[in-house]
Parts: structure tokens; sequence; C-alpha cells
């Protein structure tokens, strides 16, 4: 799909995902996530800006949407347990980004005629909420999820940061919820195996993603829940 037409889709499908849910707009932490992203997308060689969003949502998980877009929801910044696992998670949807995985995962789970549909003239509100909703449900294969832990750690590294995050933050959930607890989405979404945590290990060696400032600025960008 040529990336104007995928820019254009991923617009539509993001309207529909946030919705009328509050768009938190602290300008200091989201000035301080797109900094931390541009770092990510520079390494990952995504050549356009990626659009990032941080809604009020308590739902633990982030998205990616076809044309270089992040969603990141409320209840992941107050899942993380420091700047650093919020980046590892960040990083490894920025994999997904620079892959296309959004849109592959979309043509495979729902088949050809979506393509036609999705570069059809007319898409109605109707065809963009259908087509979001089958978006949002569907599962990177593991293939996908093990590429993107490595890269997502590869991009850290290659910026000068951390690379542990995520494996921490994986620590930081089981610890939480119990290995019988109710998973957060993201672990719905993105399901781990043991070949999975071997590649999100990472390595401590490296700066913060965030200094204390910038990370206490993120987590009050919704306000109080």
């Amino acid at each position: 799909m040529p990336r104007a037409a995928e820019n254009q889709f991923g617009a539509m499908v993001e309207s529909v995902v946030v919705g009328k849910r509050k768009v938190c707009r602290g300008a200091e932490g989201q000035r301080a996530l797109e900094q931390l992203e541009a770092r990510l997308a520079h390494a990952a060689g995504i050549e356009q800006p990626v659009r990032l969003e941080v809604i009020d949502r308590k739902t633990v998980n982030a998205l990616t949407l076809p044309g270089a877009r992040m969603v990141i929801m409320r209840g992941l910044i107050e899942q993380a347990g420091n700047a650093d696992q919020l980046a590892g998670v960040m990083a490894h949807e920025t994999a997904h980004i620079a892959r296309r995985d959004p849109l592959v995962a979309l043509f495979r789970g729902a088949g050809i005629g979506v393509v036609s549909t999705m570069l059809g003239v007319n898409l109605g509100f109707a065809d963009v909420s259908s087509l979001a909703g089958r978006l949002v449900g569907l599962s990177y294969s593991r293939d996908m999820e093990r590429l993107a832990d490595a890269n997502g750690v590869a991009y850290l590294q290659a910026s000068g940061l951390r690379s542990d995050g995520l494996a921490g933050f994986f620590a930081l959930t089981d610890t939480r919820n119990g290995s019988a607890g109710p998973a957060v989405e993201f672990l719905s979404d993105h399901p781990r195996t043991v070949d999975r945590q071997r590649q999100s290990h990472g390595s401590p060696l490296g700066e913060s993603a965030l200094t204390p400032h910038e990370w206490a600025a993120v987590q009050a960008m919704c306000g109080t829940p």
C-alpha cells in the first residue's frame, strides 16, 4: 500500500480508536515522549515522524496503527515501574511500526477483501469502524513478536539507552498480578514464550530513557485517575 494511502487510513482508524476518550495533553510529558520516540524511530530507520498519543484509559496497553501511529494508554504508564520499562514497550511497538506489522496483520487476519475496501475512494464511518475493530482485536504472530522484541532491544542500544526495560516490565507485571492473576491487555495481545523472554532481556548498560523530571511529567499527563 502506498505510504500516503496508509497514512490516510491510519488517521481514520486513530479517530475511531481514540473516539471520545480524553487525550492527555500534558505538554512537558508529551514532549519527553515524542523526543524519546524520535530517537527510537531514527534507530529503526523510520523515515516519517511517529505520531504518538496518550489516552486516558486504565487498560494496560499500547497500540500501533497504520501510518506510523502509536497510542499509549494511561494504564501502561501507571503499570510501568520506571521510564525504562515504558521505553522498552515503546521500542517493541516501534519495531512493529518499522516493519508495518499493523497492515500485515490486518491483511492476514481479514483477507484480501479488506485490502480492496481500504483502497476504495470512499470509506464510510461504518467501514472504518469495522476495520479499526478488526485491527485492534488482532494479535501479532510469534515471529512478529520475537522480531519486535529483538529489534526493540537493538533500537534502545543503538540509541545509547538501557535495553532491559521490557524484561523489567514483564517481571514487574508477573509480581503484581501473580501467576494466576488477570493478565494485562498488553500481555494478552503480545503473549510471551520462553524464546521471547530470552529475546527481551537486554542490558542495564546505557543512559535512562527519561530524566526523573521528564518521567514525573509523563506520569502527570492524564492527571489524577
